[in-house]
């Protein structure tokens, strides 16, 4: 097994796209844009009753693709442990915008996902979102964003279905793991279902936040072992978010916040 790509604490600093990062980005960005604007079509042409299903195809061949065409390459690591059936709430890291292509190329069956209510306006990814029943979250209102991860909530407690989020809520600008918000952990004292941890290495340097381009290199994805929720209780969800927390910190190889 080849070893873990760096994660450099320090984001790297802006510089010019060459010819070759601008042209692979524009392809990106290109295909894209056309999986964006299939998915409106494939969900009427289904009269919308195929939504989950299209979700986990349109994601696994949108993900990989769009990697490819920036020049990513992909490792992954364990993901037989997305691949057994029943609900689960999937966490990931969140360092860069390459995390959400790289979560698309293993996306397990039926998933839902939050995104920030900013991209509600951003064309065509705003009809692809809505046409696959997809959710999104203002995280600047606090009662829109509870009501937002109870509908998820109620989502997996009457069909089998992935929720997938990013516990730090955001995308680091640091390079380092921020604090962990509690959001998926209540949802998880509340359902009971298992919560599987998506690590990303490697793409915080290759594409920083406020790049629209990436730089060719290699990242891997490690699908860690699902977490039994069965005994949690809400009482106790700061100690299970410090406790997974913790085990990110130990996989990205940081020291506790502020070190």
């Amino acid at each position: 097994m080849t070893p873990l790509p760096p994660d450099p604490r320090v984001v790297p600093p802006w510089r010019r796209p060459t010819v070759e990062e601008v042209v692979r980005a524009v392809l990106a960005w290109g295909w894209s844009g056309f999986i964006f604007l299939l998915a409106p079509i494939c969900s009427l042409a289904t009269l919308g009753l195929m939504a989950p299903s299209l979700s986990t195809l349109l994601a696994r061949v949108w993900g990989r693709p769009t990697l490819w065409l920036l020049g990513i390459e992909v490792e992954v690591r364990g993901v037989e442990n997305l691949r057994h059936p029943g609900s689960r709430i999937v966490v990931a890291n969140h360092q860069s915008a390459l995390d959400i292509p790289l979560a698309a190329a293993v996306a397990p069956r039926a998933p839902l996902v939050l995104a920030k209510a900013e991209l509600r306006w951003l064309f065509p990814f705003n009809v692809m979102w809505i046409a696959l029943g997809q959710r999104f979250v203002d995280r600047g209102d606090p009662a829109r964003a509870r009501r937002s991860v109870e509908a998820l909530v109620a989502a997996l407690a009457k069909e089998e279905r992935s929720i997938i989020l990013a516990p730090e809520g955001t995308r680091s600008r640091t390079g380092r793991l921020a604090r962990f918000k509690l959001g998926a952990f209540h949802m998880a004292a509340q359902t009971h279902v298992p919560v599987v941890p998506l690590c990303f290495h490697g793409a915080g340097p290759l594409m920083p936040p406020g790049r629209l381009w990436a730089e060719k290199g290699r990242c891997v994805v490690e699908v860690h072992p699902p977490i039994d929720t069965r005994s949690w209780t809400v009482e106790h969800v700061h100690e299970y978010a410090e406790a997974l927390e913790a085990d990110y910190r130990r996989w990205l190889g940081e020291g506790t916040p502020g070190e």
